[in-house]
């Protein structure tokens, strides 16, 4: 399977992202991008509609969550896309429910901004 097809069945499978197949004929996946303070895994282009943000979470990533949704969303807005998604990839049970009570006190949210918090083992070969 090829990068663009993992890609693919990652943004449908694990992010459950119902996007018509024609948004899938452009994905473009940038490795080791800097944003709001954290280096990504990867950062996605799904179409020039979904843009999908991939980092391996650590102990700082909580205080950095908003600044990386802050990126995320201008981002999104700046290049005309539809929907930022900001993806946590970790094996600590305790780091999903503290990402999630800190994604929801974000003031910046809107319903176009959705956080995952995933096992590193579902992100595989993306």
């Amino acid at each position: 399977m090829d990068c663009e097809a993992r890609v693919k069945e990652f943004i449908r499978d694990s992010l459950g992202c119902g996007c018509d197949e024609e948004v899938f004929r452009h994905i473009m996946v940038e490795r080791g991008v800097r944003v709001g303070g954290a280096t990504l895994m990867r950062k996605i282009n799904v179409g020039n509609r979904l843009l999908v943000y991939v980092l391996e979470a650590g102990a700082d990533t909580i205080r950095q969550l908003p600044l990386l949704v802050k990126a995320g969303r201008d981002e999104r807005d700046a290049r005309g896309f539809n929907r930022f998604r900001l993806v946590l990839l970790s094996n600590d049970k305790n780091l999903k429910k503290a990402a999630f009570d800190a994604f929801n006190a974000i003031e910046l949210l809107d319903e176009k901004v959705h956080l995952h918090v995933l096992r590193k083992d579902e992100a595989k070969g993306i």
